[in-house]
């Protein structure tokens, strides 16, 4: 898929293979299994004084969280939590941890959304979405205000 993403001139056959991965890569997990998941994460860090019905609407809670992200990302964040490379991992993760690991972990996916979106030329955003180009006054202004002024080749900055 990586040499697809990568390449300026791709085959119909190819456009749908990539396509039909992005797809079962993109299914959202099943919430049985989210909360199966989630329970193994949380694990190490449960008071065992705590209530299973209070565990119960937890992991309730985590599904609705982790819920439109496939299993195998959601898999992956939670291993990567547990992982020497999370400098956190001591600390219980919260849904919004994991929830940003699972983003970090469909990046590829998302850049074949974006490349299958933007029509496999090359341009990810058609000549609409781009609008006119900005002329050099504006684009000085824009500068201006900013705080950047112009200046030549071989000309020193002004101090």
């Amino acid at each position: 898929m990586t040499r697809v993403l990568q390449s300026q001139r791709v085959v119909p056959a190819e456009r749908e293979a990539v396509q039909r991965v992005v797809n079962a890569l993109s299914q959202p997990a099943d919430p049985v299994r989210i909360m199966a998941r989630v329970g193994a994460l949380l694990e190490p860090y449960y008071d065992k004084g705590t209530p299973q019905s209070i565990r119960e609407i937890e992991m309730e809670d985590w599904a609705d969280a982790l819920g439109k992200y496939p299993y195998w990302a959601i898999e992956r964040a939670a291993k990567w939590w547990k992982s020497e490379g999370n400098p956190q991992r001591r600390k219980r993760p919260l849904e919004g941890d994991i929830a940003a690991r699972c983003k970090v972990e469909l990046m590829a996916v998302r850049a074949a959304e974006i490349r299958e979106r933007g029509g496999w030329r090359g341009n990810f955003m058609s000549h609409e979405e781009r609008g006119e180009p900005c002329s050099p006054e504006a684009a000085s202004e824009i500068l201006a205000r900013a705080g950047f002024t112009a200046k030549t080749f071989g000309q020193e900055a002004a101090e």
